[in-house]
């Protein structure tokens, strides 16, 4: 006989997203009385590398992606363009570890995605 866990009945809602909603719209970080899902999403984060919690953090406030192009203007650095990258790879992959972590342990909703490319300029470069 096989047990399963019941799944939290809740709305599904993509990991970007709902990083967006505990830092920016909860403001989780500066607010005693955040929603509890955002104060778990918030603890979540912080037992991540001090280096990922960080990027997940900063662009959840802001709302955005981190920009993997990395082009400022006709010139693009080399070592720019492969530091962006690394970040936006990164900052993916967090994110995939934090629906692991996440889906199944909060009270109203369910963690998917993300929906994201972790590797979008490889896609573009077909394209070429």
């Amino acid at each position: 006989m096989t047990y399963h866990m019941p799944r939290p009945a809740g709305r599904t809602v993509d990991i970007q997203d709902l990083l967006v909603w505990a830092f920016r719209d909860q403001d989780v970080e500066a607010t005693p009385n955040a929603d509890a899902d955002a104060v778990t999403i918030y603890w979540a984060v912080l037992a991540l590398p001090v280096p990922h919690a960080r990027a997940i953090s900063r662009f959840a406030r802001l709302g955005a992606a981190p920009d993997w192009h990395a082009a400022n203007g006709r010139t693009v650095s080399l070592d720019g363009a492969r530091r962006a990258r690394r970040l936006y790879a990164e900052w993916v992959r967090a994110m995939v570890v934090l629906q692991r972590t996440l889906d199944g342990t909060l009270s109203r909703h369910r963690v998917s995605g993300p929906r994201l490319d972790e590797e979008p300029w490889m896609r573009h470069r077909q394209r070429a």
